[in-house]
């Protein structure tokens, strides 16, 4: 089952916060999602590594392999592939623009949004599943 994976719950992931890093150990180990994302995330990512380090209080390396294992399960998606749904995304992402590649990817592939943004879930919620609910998924199936 596909699942955009949007930029907050890979850095998450990284520092260790939250559910987000078990969520991707649980996939590592039980392949339940196809995360996939915007191409720019790892532009984004490569632009906040040194904030990761700073926050996680972790190695430059460490940080380095943790980014390597959650990456290493996302499928970045060239702009192109997802252009025909920006228009629609910018249309319900009115106020929070941010996210409309995150939404085109996820119109475009009719998946659910991997994100703990609380804007991005009041806004869509029938689309976002926060940390919470990707967890539960692993614990009832």
């Amino acid at each position: 089952m596909f699942v955009v994976s949007d930029f907050n719950v890979v850095f998450s992931a990284v520092l260790g916060v939250g559910h987000s890093s078990k969520i991707f150990e649980l996939n590592y180990e039980f392949n339940r999602f196809d995360f996939i994302a915007p191409q720019f995330l790892a532009i984004e990512l490569g632009k906040h590594t040194e904030r990761m380090v700073t926050k996680s209080k972790l190695s430059f390396e460490e940080v380095s392999e943790a980014l390597q294992f959650v990456m290493n399960q996302i499928t970045l998606i060239q702009e192109e592939d997802y252009q025909d749904k920006i228009i629609e995304a910018r249309e319900i992402l009115t106020d929070h623009q941010k996210d409309v590649p995150y939404l085109a990817l996820a119109l475009k592939y009719g998946c659910k949004i991997f994100s703990g943004d609380k804007i991005l879930k009041s806004i869509i919620p029938e689309m976002v599943k926060n940390p919470k609910e990707m967890l539960e998924e692993f614990e009832h199936n």
